[in-house]
């Protein structure tokens, strides 16, 4: 251990339990110079809000303890001194490390430090216990803990347990996680080796509880990066609060190219629905051509806004796209206006609606003619193969696009006598695509028409 260090050790009580909406009500900080504690400071803070009555009875702190306490833009000054240059220890430091940086913030000062979590060491140094709160290791490691829960109490209690980490530590962790700056920026309950097995490689990552359950998925370029830049940053809200606390194990799935890394990602939302999942529900399609039978038996076409209880022939994300999609129907095929009915907020009123249909031919003419549109529709679909780098050099990726939707998607080694999709389809890759799935296929298959090789339809896997 460099001794030259010093380690400024802290225990704060709070209103709450995420530093964005909530404030602290008491403040401890010992001076540790490696070997001793050479300095302690403590202080209630009037919070300036109510303090909860459940964090009242766990704490003892009562609304009269701190109605003549100094604000925390009073002591700021001396805390920021007393922080400034040290390296911030704490049992779950992310905790009460978020919470001072607001407040410091807020003070107008600029804070920010190395952090080590004894927690997280403890785990490394003096691993095989059941729990490692800073109650339990007390009584297991018969360290003096009085007034739990209270600044000082707790943060003579972290004191103490650092003394013996320091001693313990022989394979020399708490050098390491200096040096590297990396782990204290981790999730309490995430080992660092959980992230020092990532590949610097394009796939999708996925965050699990203690319990297994899949939290979040996401995809990235380089998928150490991504996973490390969720670490970063200060926001202190709540969601992010229950984001970061909730990850434990991270699992990854390499994909070759970023736009495998999105159909692995969509699928694996659509398949676990994770907690902390939610932006894919925004690319859903909105509006749809449909069909039906009016009561003079004529057979009309109509956008509308999405309906799960009526058959679509296509789906559009903005009504100005159904809407020109539908124009376009009426002027190749000839269609009467008034069997075509457009998109618009407005509201329609029944007069609206009524029209002659005198000007126009027979329900049956309208209706055959129509059949060709629903025809040219169907003859429209695409299905092909679109062939793209693998997750190594002799492998391959595959999208299969199947009468306009997304079929199937994997990887192969086949590289030669392609005859049709069967040689590189399997059936272990059938996927439930959706809207946005299929959206950013057709994108790319646009974009690079070389990769693509349409099938014809007789060729099609069923």
């Amino acid at each position: 251990m460099n001794r030259q260090k010093h380690f400024a050790i802290v225990d704060i009580e709070t209103t709450g339990n995420y530093a964005s909406g909530n404030r602290i009500t008491e403040v401890a900080i010992l001076i540790h110079n490696g070997k001793k504690v050479i300095e302690e400071y403590v202080s209630l803070v009037n919070p300036e809000t109510e303090i909860p009555l459940a964090i009242q009875t766990l704490t003892g702190i009562t609304p009269d303890m701190v109605e003549n306490a100094p604000l925390f833009e009073d002591i700021a000054e001396d805390v920021y001194h007393l922080l400034q240059g040290k390296i911030f220890v704490a049992h779950n430091v992310n905790f009460d490390y978020s919470f001072l940086v607001k407040e410091l913030k807020q003070a107008g000062y600029d804070w920010q430090a190395s952090k080590l979590c004894t927690v997280r060491l403890s785990r490394k140094i003096i691993p095989g216990y059941k729990s490692y709160s800073l109650g339990k290791l007390c009584q297991q490691l018969n360290i003096t803990l009085l007034e739990r829960h209270r600044a000082m109490g707790d943060a003579k209690a972290t004191a103490e347990l650092f003394d013996i980490l320091l001693q313990r530590d022989e394979l020399q962790y708490i050098d390491e996680s200096i040096k590297k700056n990396t782990e204290h920026r981790l999730p309490t309950h995430l080992a660092v080796e959980q992230v020092n097995r990532l590949p610097e490689k394009t796939g999708i990552y996925i965050f699990k509880n203690n319990k297994g359950k899949i939290v979040y998925v996401g995809k990235a370029i380089n998928i150490k990066k991504r996973v490390l830049s969720h670490f970063s940053g200060s926001n202190a809200g709540l969601r992010r609060q229950q984001f970061i606390n909730d990850i434990c194990t991270i699992d990854f799935e390499e994909s070759g190219t970023e736009l495998m890394a999105l159909l692995m990602e969509c699928q694996m939302i659509k398949k676990h629905w994770p907690i902390h999942n939610s932006a894919l529900k925004k690319y859903e399609p909105k509006f749809a051509l449909i069909t039906y039978q009016d009561i003079r038996g004529y057979n009309r076409l109509a956008v509308s806004k999405i309906n799960t209880q009526t058959k679509s022939l296509r789906y559009f994300e903005t009504a100005t796209e159904a809407n020109l999609f539908l124009t376009k129907l009426m002027r190749s095929f000839s269609l009467p206006p008034l069997l075509c009915t457009f998109y618009s907020p407005a509201t329609q009123t029944k007069e609206d609606r009524t029209t002659a249909y005198t000007d126009i031919p027979s329900s049956d003419t309208c209706n055959d003619n129509l059949l060709m549109v629903f025809e040219h529709l169907e003859n429209e679909k695409q299905s092909f193969l679109l062939i793209d780098n693998g997750r190594y050099e002799d492998e391959k990726s595959y999208i299969y696009f199947k009468e306009n939707k997304l079929y199937a998607f994997g990887f192969t080694e086949l590289q030669d006598n392609w005859q049709n999709a069967e040689d590189v389809v399997s059936y272990r890759d059938k996927c439930i695509s959706n809207f946005y799935m299929q959206h950013i296929v057709l994108q790319y298959a646009e974009r690079y028409p070389e990769k693509v090789s349409f099938l014809p339809r007789t060729s099609a896997v069923s």
